[in-house]
């Protein structure tokens, strides 16, 4: 008989089966290409009318839904990876609509259709095997969440005075509650299939969910990392700017990134823990370093608070999860050898070590960076490093020889630091190459260690040499800050040679002891400790590197309050037990709040209008404050133009005096840069006589010069996005525009859909700095202003269920279910302060691990491995 959790290899193309297809044989399979064919239709037709292109469109959607036919067990891969970078609304000027749902009809239509003519056929794994069940209660709970969620959906469209369709309806029209409720109904579309797949290959789809998570955080941490580097640099954390990534969400505010790194980051973490292959921990060490630049990057609050509270019960429930496998002797894991076994627990001295060692280290790098600066944090880095790489052999004299040879190190280091500071002091640069030397000098020792041999003179010149390097931080430092760097960096230094010190004298509080940390072996915890400190280091250069982050913390009680008055004056907005009982409707704060909130909340609008010959843009600007950030703005994106003077023609209508300001810029999404534009003071048109103003509806012409442009777009290795803006500078005004073109100095035509023909194809809005009307700011208050107390009562039951499961439950064992459990505490501390389901790829995401973590369990025999 097979070992329990065994499963045969299969066989053929990349080890995916036979290929062949069958009739549907059962009930479920007919449904399943019935639902294929549905979402296929749907898929096509959404594709089709992309505004971008609609027969390239559609060319992508098929080959994605063929991918998803021939992968129909590693879906979550093909939907999750690219999820960050597929939002193009600034190209298309689509928010109902958008590339996820082009992607989630495609998965759904090739995996159903797959599951359904018995495609890349496998055999069902017994009932005891699968990993996704849901008992009645849960499905009950869904089936009440699902309903409560297509309640607001239609409350949603009655507050809109009735239902109507629109492609490019924006937040205040009936379309909107289509794309607040969306998300939910989405993961619903694909549950059954993913509960397939789980029952299929349980290892698979585990692994496909894993892997599409991590994929997903490295590719919206590349793009992050991306847009620091094109539009601040990278170490520029002084400058007022937030970073978006390709999230478009964020075009009005709104927490978008910092929902997306909570969820995905946890996974990459738990990977990163359990993973015994080299390659596969460098990339994923890589993917963990590039978010948590992300993270720190985004300079919210809510993500520097979610993380602590987030990461640590995760950290707990895995060793939870280790402590029950190694009592109970379980050998295998459904992750297979992708996460390996676990290390075994370190002894108490250990941990009180560790966590000495940790915080040493923190201080350290606040006291070095404070006055040393990048290089004296560098040099400081290059320190614990060597700490970290540190023998075991050096434990092995008696306690008097390690005392000595830690002594008359110290002596020798004293010798070597005086005249390393002298030379460094008479010759320029000297305090760098001198700190080279002392790495080299420890890398040398390093190499020449021989395992399990007693050599007091080795210890002797293991320490002098590590102390020798401390003394060439502390140089470094004074080097490059002068007499602040020095005293801050000596008190760094005193502190970690008397840590050093302690654990050499004591070998107990040493963390890296035991047999996994020895050799080979040990290389996964030394590594994982510097991933640790290039995390410290990180945090410590964004607080210490500029003044915008502690500006930010100054503000939190002032922002608290406004946020406490923000979410009293959305509540006001709800009238009668009706609706605070069933909700006003899915996607409809914005309105809401422009006609019922106070004067600083009605916005700017547009609406897409026609008249008797033509279509029109009707733009409006809001009737409070209007300053640059504060406009509302109408956009598209548009290729460089060539350096010069720019024209625009600008075909208009108003009925009272108006000035629209219109600019080219460097921007990705809400913060403009290199802008040249102009203000045009617009006004009715006059009568034949030159009295009063004509009766409004007379259209007029108006030409105008920006300019000259400079070069823009940015370097090709950090490309930046130019935008054309138009947007009312006077409070309350409105201006009907029929056609605009815009001309560079080479004659190039820059606009597309100028006229308005398409509707609002390639045209795309924003709200820079004003962002508080467009958002109820926590995610409980936005689900009971959009579903009301049912609403809220059946998310929080469903919530609190999943958490409940995978803690102390039948999934707490699941290999996932720390991760997913430390995701859904993040969303929930990010979700205090922002609303974040009214962008529906974090709905998605949210949705997703939502309702899987009510159905995950671990198979039987089968758990996180025992310990290595």
């Amino acid at each position: 008989m097979a070992a329990v959790g065994t499963q045969p290899a299969p066989a053929g193309l990349m080890g995916l089966g036979e290929f062949k297809l069958s009739l549907p044989a059962t009930a479920l399979q007919w449904l399943a290409l019935v639902a294929s064919l549905l979402l296929g239709l749907i898929g096509a037709e959404l594709a089709w009318h992309h505004p971008l292109s609609g027969p390239l469109a559609l060319v992508a959607w098929g080959a994605a839904a063929l991918l998803a036919a021939v992968f129909w067990i590693k879906t979550p891969v093909l939907l999750l990876a690219p999820l960050p970078l597929i939002g193009l609304a600034p190209w298309t000027g689509w928010i109902t609509f958008e590339e996820l749902d082009l992607l989630v009809t495609a998965c759904g239509c090739g995996g159903y259709l797959a599951y359904a003519l018995q495609l890349n056929a496998r055999d069902r794994a017994p009932a005891w095997r699968h990993a996704l069940v849901y008992s009645p209660a849960v499905l009950v709970l869904i089936l009440a969440l699902a309903l409560s969620t297509a309640w607001s959906l239609k409350r949603g469209f009655s507050d809109a005075g009735g239902f109507s369709f629109g492609w490019f309806h924006g937040y205040h029209e009936a379309m909107n509650s289509v794309r607040n409720a969306k998300a939910l109904f989405l993961v619903l579309t694909l549950l059954p299939l993913w509960t397939a797949a789980a029952a299929a290959r349980p290892r698979g789809f585990s692994r496909g969910l894993l892997l599409g998570l991590v994929l997903a955080l490295a590719a919206g941490s590349a793009a992050a990392l991306w847009e620091r580097l094109a539009y601040t640099g990278l170490l520029d954390f002084s400058t007022d700017y937030r970073t978006t990534a390709l999230f478009w969400e964020m075009h009005v505010g709104g927490a978008a990134l910092d929902g997306f790194l909570v969820l995905t980051l946890p996974f990459a973490l738990l990977a990163l823990l359990r993973t015994r292959s080299p390659w596969r921990f460098l990339v994923g060490l890589v993917i963990a370093l590039l978010a948590a630049y992300a993270c720190l990057t985004t300079f919210s609050r809510g993500v520097y608070l979610a993380l602590p509270l987030a990461l640590v019960p995760m950290v707990l429930l895995a060793d939870a999860q280790r402590r029950r496998a190694a009592t109970s002797g379980l050998e295998s894991t459904v992750m297979e050898s992708t996460l390996g076994p676990v290390d075994a627990p370190l002894p108490r001295l250990a941990k009180l070590g560790a966590l000495g060692m940790a915080a040493a280290f923190a201080m350290a790098s606040a006291l070095v960076f404070g006055g040393g600066g990048y290089r004296g944090l560098l040099a400081l880095f290059f320190v614990l490093v060597v700490l970290l790489t540190m023998p075991a052999s050096l434990w092995l004299p008696t306690f008097g020889q390690r005392l000595t040879a830690l002594l008359l190190g110290a002596v020798l280091a004293l010798v070597l630091g005086g005249a390393s500071w002298a030379l460094s002091v008479a010759v320029p640069k000297a305090a760098y190459v001198l700190n080279a030397l002392a790495v080299v000098a420890c890398g040398v020792l390093r190499w020449r260690d021989e395992p399990g041999v007693n050599r007091p003179v080795y210890v002797l010149l293991v320490c002098t040499c590590w102390f020798w390097l401390l003394a060439t931080m502390v140089i470094v430092a004074d080097y490059w800050g002068g007499t602040s760097g020095r005293w801050t960096a000596l008190a760094a230094g005193l502190a970690l040679a008397g840590l050093w010190a302690l654990m050499l004298l004591e070998p107990r509080l040493w963390p890296l002891q035991g047999a996994a940390s020895l050799g080979k072996a040990g290389w996964r915890k030394r590594a994982l400790l510097v991933t640790g400190l290039l995390m410290v280091m990180s945090l410590v250069a964004v607080a210490g590197g500029g003044g915008y982050l502690r500006d930010r913390v100054a503000t939190w009680k002032e922002d608290g309050q406004t946020r406490l008055t923000h979410w009293r004056e959305g509540l006001r907005l709800l009238h009668g037990g009706r609706q605070w009982l069933l909700g006003k409707g899915s996607g409809r704060f914005v309105p809401n709040n422009f006609y019922d909130g106070p004067v600083s909340h009605q916005i700017g609008d547009y609406r897409l209008r026609n008249d008797d010959t033509e279509a029109y843009l009707a733009l409006a600007a809001g009737k409070h404050l209007l300053g640059r950030g504060e406009q509302f703005r109408i956009s598209q994106r548009i290729s460089p133009p060539t350096p010069g003077p720019v024209t625009i023609t600008l075909v208009h209508r108003t009925a009272a005096e108006a000035v629209l300001g219109l600019e080219i810029c460097e921007k990705n999404l809400i913060y403009p840069d290199n802008c040249s534009g102009s203000n045009l003071l617009l006004k009715p048109p006059q009568a034949p006589d030159g009295g009063k103003p004509a009766a409004p509806g007379g259209w007029q012409t108006s030409q105008i010069k920006i300019g000259p442009v400079p070069a823009l777009g940015g370097d090709w290795w950090a490309p930046r996005f130019v935008t054309f803006s138009m947007a009312l500078d006077t409070r309350g005004a409105r201006v009907d525009i029929s056609r605009i073109t815009m001309q560079d100095a080479q004659g190039r035509a820059l606009l597309q859909n100028g006229d308005f023909n398409r509707e609002m194809a390639r045209w795309f809005f924003s709200s820079d700095r004003h962002h508080l009307p467009w958002h109820i700011k926590n995610v409980a208050l936005h689900v009971l202003f959009e579903q009301g107390l049912v609403g809220l009562a059946l998310l929080i039951a469903a919530y609190l269920l999943a958490l409940v499961r995978l803690s102390v439950g039948r999934g707490r064992d699941h290999p996932l279910a720390p991760a997913i459990v430390a995701a859904l505490i993040g969303f929930g501390v990010v979700g205090a302060f922002d609303s974040l389901l009214d962008a529906p790829r974090i709905g998605f995401l949210f949705f997703t691990l939502l309702v899987l973590g009510l159905g995950l369990r671990a198979l039987p025999g089968e758990g996180v491995a025992r310990v290595a």
